[in-house]
């Protein structure tokens, strides 16, 4: 019973990886610590942790923003293979220092240790920046073509 519930859970966070633009796959080196992550946050979320749930909604629109970072960084924007590299290396972390609290004994319900809530801080913060400042870049690349556009207007306008 727990496997089928494994590999719905599999299935779901595969199906959020695949939903991104053009069905891109996210990088196996990315899309299984992502689903290990949620597994274990899925897990927490089912046994009462609020920050469980919590995470495993995180982890979904992170899913969703690297699948999109990816296939954009294959369509050759710059900045978002910048991004995609960041929020890699920060699951692959996140992930390394779950599985080294799992092999340490930690996990379980023995809940967050105030040097994990400060790093989980700092990740989300980062998160957050970084987020931000691809939303900057992608408002300044708007606005630059609508310059653009506008000059052509006045341009034609002007003949």
């Amino acid at each position: 019973m727990a496997r089928i519930g494994r590999l719905s859970c599999l299935a779901g966070l595969t199906g959020l990886l695949l939903a991104g633009p053009a069905a891109a796959q996210l990088d196996p080196r990315v899309a299984m610590p992502l689903q290990q992550l949620f597994q274990a946050a899925q897990m927490a979320c089912q046994q009462g942790n609020p920050q469980g749930c919590g995470s495993m909604q995180q982890l979904q629109g992170l899913a969703r923003q690297l699948t999109q970072a990816q296939f954009a960084c294959q369509q050759g924007n710059m900045q978002a293979c910048q991004y995609f590299q960041a929020g890699a290396q920060q699951v692959v972390g996140a992930w390394q220092q779950a599985q080294a609290g799992m092999a340490a004994g930690g996990g379980g319900g023995q809940g967050y240790s105030p040097r994990q809530m400060t790093q989980d801080h700092q990740m989300r913060q980062q998160q957050q920046q970084q987020q931000f400042q691809a939303h900057q870049n992608q408002m300044r690349q708007q606005q630059q073509m609508q310059d653009q556009n506008h000059q052509r207007f006045m341009e034609q306008l002007r003949r």
